[in-house]
């Protein structure tokens, strides 16, 4: 009876064992299909409308310099505000946000003949700066209203497992926090004493609010009403209240803040930070690029007499296709395997173009 009652309870066992061994792999085949379905999702393409606008040709007049450094338009030349951004997939999520749609002129990028990519320009408004305070706004909008689940830094539950796409949004609206200081400090201002405008000021109040922030403030509400107040000096360049000017010291200042800031990034994609956090690292760095990408495009029509005085429009256009090589690198999963090694080191890969980005904006910055 012991041997016989041995063997049916070993009998017994084996088919919770086979159970337990069942229950095991549907757990570990969840995981692995959300993983990747998170990867897969992990940052949105949008593709953003601006305003409708004239021949890119028409916004290269020199400006007179001083005060009279170019006469604003008055209200009848107003542009309409833009529609919000629209989300368009193109392959994985994880894939940064690709070219901006101005309006009748589509950033895009074209193949060359012998295979190498290129980036063609957008046109912009013949007014200056609305171009670029309006991909500014578009580029914050998206990220807070364009998104699936909107800002993910201060969310709860389901965010919590989303750090692809947070740590990307850090990315971008720090790209954002710099670029609305200069905008504030320098690109619109003719000198020392020249006054800040009120709209501005309140713009890099806002977005300085903690990124984490869910109550009083919330991060989402507070970076909405930044947004509000750049649609305002939007207006106010269109009617004429406020300048923006086209100037050699204020595109160096721009660039100068992007190269100070790029360095950090680079850092983070060199120093060893293991398997864990390799990602989070590599998806900031994304955003802050994307960044830079949309907004130099801009710059590089805008301020194409003042490169041309520098001679250095040939290294803004190297340094456009830098970007464009960043925002093509778009792993499904991000690895950080050994440089010599069999895996990918997806941080190593973005570096790479990032690093020539920093040292081209040292070069430009100092002409």
């Amino acid at each position: 009876m012991g041997i016989v009652d041995e063997k049916t309870g070993s009998c017994c066992d084996r088919p919770a064992v086979r159970t337990s061994a069942y229950l095991s792999f549907i757990v570990i085949s969840i995981l692995l299909i959300f993983g990747v379905v998170a990867g897969v999702l992990a940052v949105q393409t949008p593709a953003l409308e601006l305003a409708d606008t004239q021949s890119a040709e028409q916004a290269h007049k020199d400006q007179q310099p001083a005060a009279l450094e170019h006469q604003p338009a008055g209200p009848t030349q107003a542009h309409k505000e833009p529609a919000l951004p629209r989300v368009q997939s193109q392959g994985p999520e994880a894939s940064a946000p690709g070219a901006l749609e101005h309006g009748a002129a589509q950033a895009e990028v074209h193949v060359g003949p012998h295979g190498e990519d290129h980036v063609q320009l957008p046109e912009i408004s013949p007014i200056p700066g609305v171009t670029f305070v309006d991909t500014l706004i578009q580029i914050m909008d998206h990220e807070l209203h364009g998104r699936f689940l909107g800002w993910r830094p201060n969310g709860v539950f389901i965010c919590r497992f989303t750090d692809n796409v947070n740590n990307y949004q850090l990315g971008v609206l720090e790209a954002v926090r710099f670029t609305t200081l200069r905008l504030r400090d320098s690109l619109t201002r003719l000198g020392e004493a020249d006054r800040y405008d009120p709209d501005l000021e309140q713009a890099v109040d806002e977005f300085h609010i903690n990124a984490a922030s869910w109550w009083f403030p919330s991060a989402d509400g507070s970076y909405s009403q930044a947004i509000e107040h750049l649609k305002k000096f939007k207006t106010k360049l269109e009617t004429g209240q406020r300048s923006f000017y086209y100037r050699r010291d204020t595109l160096v200042s721009l660039l100068s803040t992007y190269k100070d800031q790029l360095g950090n990034v680079n850092r983070t994609l060199v120093m060893p930070v293991g398997w864990w956090n390799c990602d989070d690292y590599f998806y900031y760095a994304k955003g802050v690029a994307h960044v830079y990408y949309e907004l130099l495009k801009v710059c590089r029509v805008g301020f194409k007499n003042q490169l041309a005085t520098m001679q250095g429009a040939d290294i803004m256009d190297e340094t456009l296709h830098e970007l464009l090589i960043a925002e093509k690198i778009n792993p499904w999963i991000v690895f950080d395997g050994d440089l010599g090694g069999f895996l990918a080191n997806h941080r190593a890969n973005l570096n790479a173009p990032l690093s020539e980005v920093a040292h081209m904006l040292v070069v430009l910055s100092q002409l």
